[in-house]
């Protein structure tokens, strides 16, 4: 029975361990992941979709871009949200899988970037009616930005 307990235990450690080791983009970070599709000015392509809580209960997906974009921002049905990058390569592979953003205390409960016409569309399901903030900047590792944040509140 203490060899159970002991291997259950040791499981449940090495699988926080895993989960704790995130080694993907963080805004602000210099860190440029290994499975990053393009350097900055290879062509524009989007490079990393995300989703953070920010200090203060607050919370943002971004999207990160190999050349800067002029994103906009559209209601899509219902409460939900699209937000356009026209001219934008979405490459096959990481950055196509959805977001699940259910567990966590934000208006948003799914994420997915999708390829449309001659650019990319990142859509948000919602599950409070709110309207992101929008805003982007250029990374000191000559990445590009583009935020959609959300207020803090009581969304689970």
């Amino acid at each position: 029975m203490k060899t159970l307990f002991t291997s259950a235990l040791l499981l449940c450690l090495a699988t926080h361990a895993n989960a704790q080791s995130y080694e993907g983009v963080v805004p602000g970070s210099d860190v440029i992941p290994d499975k990053i599709a393009a350097a900055p000015g290879q062509g524009s392509l989007v490079t990393w979709p995300g989703f953070q809580m920010l200090p203060g209960g607050g919370s943002r997906v971004f999207v990160q871009t190999s050349a800067e974009v002029v994103p906009e921002l559209k209601r899509d049905s219902g409460d939900n949200w699209q937000l356009l990058l026209p001219l934008v390569s979405l490459p096959a592979g990481n950055a196509r899988l959805p977001l699940d953003t259910h567990f966590f205390n934000t208006p948003v409960k799914s994420v997915r970037a999708v390829a449309r016409g001659t650019g990319a569309a990142v859509l948000l399901e919602m599950r409070a009616k709110l309207k992101p903030t929008i805003r982007t900047e250029r990374a000191a590792n000559g990445y590009f930005f583009t935020y959609l944040e959300f207020p803090a509140g009581s969304f689970l």
